[in-house]
């Protein structure tokens, strides 16, 4: 179980590393704000489509706590950070913004401990500790210069949106224990999809639209593996390791943005970029390896509910 929450874990980030790619290749040919509510779509129709194909019961007759987190974990988990990402990332520079992003992986930790009252020992705290030190060394090699001198706003936005995905990692692993991951994902994706539609109506610029039939393929794949395929085997992760775990190997997300764009955009990397990846590498050795990984964590996540997280914040 812990081998397959691992694997299933490691191809979430490969397929997150390839999306943030295949981002580069259609950014400013379209409005990002459609971009993200077409990716959205597309990827929740994706999912709901596969559970079709393999007759499974589209039930919706869920608790209120299920609801709850279910909403919580498209609004507040899913679209609302990728809507505050868009407008950040356009106000800093990309170093900047990959170096904050990576603080999602302590978010996640440390909301995993406080709030689903999750545990690890010391050597898998090292491990985590190992995993964000090597995602934060490639990021920042991307650099031959790293200046801080970016919009401070900017970076606000886009620490803000790291609170919300790291906050993702809590109703996601409440709700891995509940439904099935496919359904998730789907009502995730296509929840999701509907809290952008204001923001589209609602912004100051007006949309910009130029597609042609490859940038369509282009988005439909990105829309499908980015956000569909991802978020499927995120959830299936969560079922089998606890989400602090999960939150520190996503840490792993740049060391297959990095590859992805040395093959596909032929990028270079530097050898700081190498050492990075390998102390990535062992601290996600370390973190799966160790003796501890608490089967009381489920018992706990399945008895608090939403609505104690509610009154929580």
């Amino acid at each position: 179980m812990r081998l397959q929450g691992f694997l299933y874990l490691i191809a979430a980030a490969c397929l997150l590393g390839l999306g943030a790619v295949v981002t580069k290749l259609i950014a400013g040919l379209s409005d990002p704000l459609l971009v993200i509510f077409l990716a959205l779509l597309m990827g929740g129709l994706f999912v709901a489509l596969f559970l079709l194909a393999k007759r499974q019961s589209l039930s919706f007759t869920f608790s209120r706590s299920v609801w709850i987190d279910t909403l919580l974990l498209a609004s507040l988990g899913t679209a609302f950070p990728l809507i505050i990402l868009v407008f950040g990332i356009a106000k800093t520079s990309a170093v900047a913004g990959g170096f904050l992003l990576q603080l999602q992986g302590p978010v996640g930790v440390i909301l995993a401990c406080l709030l689903l009252r999750e545990k690890f020992t010391w050597k898998q705290g090292g491990g985590i500790v190992l995993l964000m030190i090597g995602g934060m060394i490639v990021v920042l090699g991307e650099a031959q210069i790293i200046s801080w001198q970016t919009n401070l706003q900017g970076s606000l936005l886009i620490l803000l949106s790291t609170l919300g995905f790291g906050y993702s990692f809590i109703p996601a692993k409440r709700l891995s224990q509940q439904i099935d991951p496919l359904l998730v994902s789907a009502l995730r994706l296509l929840l999701g999809a509907c809290f952008t539609i204001p923001f589209l109506f609602f912004q100051s610029m007006p949309i910009k639209v130029s597609f042609s039939w490859s940038i369509f393929w282009i988005l439909l794949f990105y829309g499908c593996a980015n956000f569909g395929l991802a978020y499927i085997a995120l959830q299936e992760g969560l079922r089998r390791l606890p989400a602090w775990a999960s939150a520190a190997i996503l840490q792993t997300m740049p060391l297959f943005t990095t590859a992805f764009a040395i093959l596909l955009l032929h990028d270079t990397f530097t050898f700081i970029q190498i050492i990075g990846g390998f102390i990535a590498i062992v601290g996600g050795v370390i973190v799966v390896s160790g003796d501890a990984f608490p089967k009381r964590s489920a018992e706990v996540s399945g008895k608090n509910r939403t609505g104690n997280l509610v009154n929580t914040l």
